[in-house]
């Protein structure tokens, strides 16, 4: 009896859709532009007027994982599953400082969100770093080798690009680098994945660009990035699925 209630379970992990979340940070000063970039990435379209963000929003963005060549019927890591990537949009308003903590649990991934027309939306992401690094709990950490010790996968997205490239030549906003890296890769001079020398700039390899309310963003950057989250937290799925496995024909 005991037994083939471990076998029902057992198929019930690995037979099929849906089989697994993730739960993905995205964070930033407030008035970035982090909730219709959400949106962006759910909806796949962009929204005229975002609702303000009280404490935190969450959407829910579907994709699969894995090769769809392998049999969902088999152990083998490589079977394509269903997967959905939860995108918390943590409200960057100074009045939820102190209880942001409360959206910092099991985490997999962070996406940080700062404004390109707007200088310091940039450098405030190490303090948005070493806040999520010091009360977050992680559901895969790997080595914290991240900004203030993260120990799991970051992005960075830089929103506004539509707003910085009418700003920035008039020198008002402080963006004027960023604008001139624009400028360069538009000549040929820079290829995107590498990034004009900045002694403040944020730990990582560069920033992707959007302007969520043109509904421009790099998709393949972000579900590169998406991959890399999901390639952690399918490893754990095996591991599961070997020890229900192992439960199943060892009693």
């Amino acid at each position: 009896m005991f037994r083939r209630e471990r076998e029902r379970e057992f198929k019930e992990f690995n037979g099929g859709p849906p089989c697994g979340q993730v739960r993905v940070l995205v964070v930033g000063d407030s008035g970035v532009g982090k909730t219709s970039l959400v949106h962006l990435i759910v909806k796949g379209f962009s929204t005229a007027c975002p609702p303000q963000t009280i404490g935190c929003t969450v959407g829910v963005k579907h994709t699969k994982y894995g090769s769809p060549g392998s049999s969902s019927s088999s152990l083998k890591g490589d079977a394509e599953r269903d997967f959905f990537i939860e995108l918390w949009d943590v409200s960057g308003h100074e009045r939820y400082k102190d209880c942001r903590s409360l959206f910092y649990s099991q985490i997999n991934g962070v996406i940080f969100v700062h404004d390109l027309s707007q200088r310091r939306t940039k450098t405030s992401l190490q303090q948005w770093a070493s806040e999520i690094a010091t009360t977050g709990t992680f559901s895969a950490p790997l080595s914290s080798g991240g900004p203030g010790g993260l120990p799991v996968p970051y992005i960075v997205i830089g929103n506004k690009a539509d707003i910085a490239a009418k700003e920035g030549t008039r020198g008002s906003s402080g963006n004027l680098v960023d604008v001139a890296r624009q400028w360069v890769e538009k000549q040929g001079l820079l290829p995107p994945s590498e990034e004009l020398p900045l002694t403040e700039s944020f730990p990582g390899s560069g920033s992707l660009i959007a302007a969520a309310k043109e509904a421009r963003y790099d998709k393949e950057g972000l579900m590169k990035f998406f991959r890399m989250v999901l390639s952690s937290s399918f490893l754990i799925l095996c591991r599961v699925l070997a020890l229900i496995f192992l439960g199943v024909y060892c009693c």
